[in-house]
């Protein structure tokens, strides 16, 4: 019988998303009789108050960092593991009935992006409800929200995760380190040369700014610390789904010029990637990741609170990138790339040390492992009608 595969993610910012599908192509290279379906889960189930939450977080995190930045501090070091409130909240919140959409789809395994589903189901499993669960850690630490003693497998971006996931109580053997999931695209680099000639853009120094999904990371001041350079280097802005973002940068005179492109969200990163020689972006798990996998060095410029300052702690410590705290300091690191490129090996040495322990289909296979090798569980999904949640 064809083995069947359901992928939760969250529509908040595009991340958790693009690594369950970049996660469900690498399941159809390594065993192509696999089945998956990747689901919004929230957004499927309750998608209002999804979308209402997710407006508040953005609102938070751009006009009172500081306030998100305590919130998120002060869960992760009270606890080691998602309190029953705080998983019945996310229940109740985002994922009520999603029993029903388990009973419909009768998956063989379970694999979740985004620590709320990850929350929710371990809730049900915690109450008797059986569900053979894999959970994809998408940043470079492990916040609470993502530690449940209940789920089967975690696949982690690194050995500080697992070592963060062990000290919680969590067996060694349920871990493992397999990077996050990047789409095939980011596996190698093309020719610089190539691409630029494919995109119709100049073979000179080029630097690509991004901020995520929502175009965030202080995007407009890094472009205007930059127009100084146009006549040198080639700039490429992606504005993500901020339209008002990328209408007034199009709209500014200065913007205007043959060395400047400005774009919204677009599905071709991995070949700006390629044609870039330096990435200005905040340190989203996944955006980060598929940096590292192109050999693209990064400056880091205002981190989210939470997650995304341990993000880039963590690449600074292991010397992957560079935090700017301050646009103006981008100016040296321009004159660098274009005057004293030597100044970029570290980077370039530490990438390609990074680089030799990646394996894209380690997530697939530790994967096909648990789902051929595990011991599933036997109850039916009818019984699990009776549970009470």
């Amino acid at each position: 019988m064809q083995k069947k595969i359901l992928i939760f993610s969250e529509a908040f910012g595009s991340g958790h998303t693009k690594a369950a599908e970049a996660l469900a192509h690498s399941i159809s290279i390594q065993e192509p009789s696999v089945h998956t379906e990747i689901i919004e889960i929230g957004k499927k189930l309750h998608p209002i108050t999804s979308n209402l939450i997710f407006r508040t977080y953005m609102q938070m995190i751009t006009r009172c960092p500081y306030v998100w930045k305590k919130i998120y501090r002060n869960l992760s070091q009270q606890m080691q593991a998602t309190p029953s409130w705080l998983q019945l909240l996310i229940y109740q919140l985002f994922h009520r009935n999603i029993e029903r959409v388990l009973e419909q789809s009768k998956p063989d395994l379970v694999i979740c992006t985004h620590p709320f589903i990850s929350s929710s189901l371990s809730r049900l499993k915690k109450m008797g409800y059986p569900v053979n669960m894999c959970t994809v850690i998408t940043d470079f630490h492990a916040h609470l929200v993502w530690i449940q003693h209940e789920v089967d497998l975690y696949m982690v971006s690194s050995d500080d995760v697992r070592r963060q996931l062990i000290d919680s109580g969590i067996s060694k053997h349920r871990i493992a380190v397999t990077g996050i999931p990047v789409h095939s695209n980011y596996w190698s680099r093309e020719s610089k040369l190539d691409v630029r000639n494919t995109l119709n853009l100049k073979n000179i120094p080029t630097v690509l700014v991004m901020g995520g999904g929502e175009g965030l990371g202080g995007i407009k001041q890094i472009a205007h610390s930059l127009i100084k350079w146009k006549e040198r280097i080639q700039l490429f802005i992606c504005t993500g789904y901020n339209d008002s973002l990328k209408v007034s940068l199009e709209r500014n005179k200065q913007f205007q010029h043959p060395n400047i492109k400005i774009v919204g969200f677009v599905d071709i990163i991995d070949k700006l990637l390629d044609a870039s020689d330096l990435l200005i972006t905040k340190p989203g798990g996944l955006t980060c990741f598929e940096a590292l996998s192109k050999g693209v060095p990064m400056l880091i410029y205002q981190p989210i609170p939470g997650h995304e300052e341990y993000n880039c702690n963590h690449l600074v410590k292991l010397n992957l990138a560079l935090r700017i705290h301050h646009w103006k300091e981008v100016d040296d690191w321009i004159e660098k790339l274009l005057c004293f490129p030597e100044s970029f090996d570290q980077f370039y040495k530490h990438i390609e040390q990074f680089q030799q322990k990646m394996n894209p289909l380690a997530g697939a296979k530790a994967i096909m492992d648990l789902l051929f090798h595990h011991e599933v569980t036997e109850i039916s999904y009818e019984k699990r009608r009776g549970i009470h949640v």
